[in-house]
């Protein structure tokens, strides 16, 4: 047998097994999972691997083929947030896909065509504040970088059942019996073929005006303060920490303390980079900040804290020979609302091409607290004039925020530019989720590259429970 031969041999077995490991599905178990709260027992929801990974990690450029395993007692459908993917991929129950039932499996695959940090999270009624979310890191191939990877996913917590919340939200209101099963979804099921294309109690003034619940505890990676995530690091590499606000309906500050942190990327999107010690965190954003662990002894505390109030969670850094610290989950003083400050400076690395705008779409973002009733252009999901594009176009939103409290708002399946923020034009940020604050104005572009019919609304979820959704056609 020639050396040669023996030589194509390998290359093909080598080439059929890289092709097997490629094909290969990674299950993603949906599970009840116990935890511990402020000294209390409690159960939540998690996404994790037969092995017990939480969430998934894989590679630019690789398929991303996961099965979905329901082992909860209740229909469900995971959204991949921030993932450019065909619309059929895209796990929103009753527009994309039908849910899976308990004990039943659904097959995803697609292309992992980005980079960077995004996340995983239930589309079926009010599981994400269950905690049925998790991360979804994409890692890039080509830039190996020796960082020590750190996640820090924040969730609000509280012990009242979602339902309850709502329940409490929608009280005295003429929405009161108003259902909303499964985000209300089954009320406008899509034919897919037709693409032509806690409550304010105990609340004080100050985040009454800015939230619309009053949790028990800000949980990052599933623990409180009492018994935080202590990740060990190491001076000689730097941190990359990963932060995720996977929140239902709180913003949060960043704060790393004694650290300075560079900023380089925001909705797994890279931009200029910028050191701070503080960073602003709308719900469904990330940010990616790389830190400098000072060569000395020490435990550093990273800390989210909830817009207009004291409450906070966090996570530990710590170098091994350093004092264990006690993290408490209140300071003295309320954090103030979040602003405009950070996104006006965020620049996009790779910002959309100079283009004329195609097509403006104006989006009025209405609603009040008092009747608990939150609509685009006057309408509620799923009572609902699509919004429709072609496919190809330069397309402008122009989000016109005409309530008292702010939102979050989410494109399925595109990523758009910041480019205008109360009439200041900038080069920002590219982004799937930008925050609008009360009386304001945002504009952004994307291009309608990707068919389909995609969900455009605000990711306060009771918001969003509450009719402010919509779809881009």
């Amino acid at each position: 047998m020639s050396k040669m031969f023996i030589k194509l041999l390998s290359l093909m077995i080598l080439l059929l097994l890289m092709s097997c490991s490629e094909d290969k599905s990674t299950i993603l178990q949906l599970e009840k999972y116990p935890i511990n709260v402020n000294g209390k027992s409690a159960e939540t929801y998690r996404i994790e691997q037969p092995d017990g990974t939480w969430g998934y990690r894989g590679l630019q450029g690789q398929n991303f083929n996961v099965v979905v395993k329901n082992n909860l007692d209740e229909p469900t459908a995971i959204h991949w947030h921030g993932l450019i993917l065909p619309n059929n991929q895209d796990g929103v129950p009753f527009v994309t896909q039908e849910p899976i039932n308990p004990n039943q499996k659904y097959k995803y695959k697609l292309e992992l065509k980005q980079k960077g940090t995004y996340w995983m999270h239930s589309h079926y009624d009010m599981q994400t504040q269950k905690g049925l979310s998790a991360p979804l890191i994409i890692h890039d191939l080509k830039n190996k970088n020796d960082y020590q990877e750190v996640i820090m996913f924040i969730t609000d917590f509280s012990f009242k059942e979602p339902e309850e919340i709502w329940k409490e939200l929608r009280k005295g209101t003429t929405h009161s019996s108003h259902n909303m099963q499964g985000n209300n979804m089954s009320g406008m099921k899509m034919n897919l073929s037709g693409m032509d294309h806690g409550s304010m109690q105990n609340m004080d003034m100050a985040s009454s005006d800015l939230n619309d619940v009053a949790y028990d505890a800000y949980l990052v990676n599933y623990k409180s303060t009492d018994n935080p995530d202590v990740i060990k690091v190491d001076s000689k590499r730097k941190v990359l920490l990963r932060i995720i606000n996977a929140a239902s309906a709180s913003n949060f500050i960043i704060n790393l303390g004694e650290l300075q942190g560079e900023a380089i990327a925001v909705d797994g999107e890279d931009i200029i980079p910028f050191s701070d010690s503080k960073f602003e965190l709308a719900m469904a954003q990330r940010i990616d900040v790389l830190i400098e662990i000072p060569a000395n002894d020490a435990a550093y505390p990273i800390l989210a804290q909830g817009e207009g109030t004291k409450m906070q969670g966090g996570l530990i850094l710590k170098m091994d020979n350093s004092k264990d610290i006690l993290l408490s989950d209140r300071t003295n003083q309320t954090v103030p609302a979040l602003d405009y400050d950070q996104e006006l400076i965020l620049q996009g690395k790779n910002p959309l091409a100079n283009k004329k705008v195609d097509r403006s779409l104006t989006l009025d973002l209405e609603g009040n607290m008092s009747d608990y009733v939150w609509m685009l252009n006057g309408e509620e999901w799923p009572n609902v004039t699509p919004l429709k594009v072609k496919e190809g176009e330069r397309v402008e939103i122009i989000l016109n925020n005409k309530s008292m409290m702010s939102h979050p708002m989410h494109l399925h399946g595109h990523v758009f530019q910041v480019t205008e923020i109360n009439g200041k034009k900038i080069n920002g940020a590219m982004r799937d989720t930008v925050n609008v604050l009360p009386n304001s104005t945002v504009k952004v572009q994307f291009d309608a590259n990707n068919p389909g019919i995609w969900m455009l609304h605000c990711h306060v979820l009771y918001h969003e429970m509450g009719g402010m959704m919509t779809t881009v056609n």
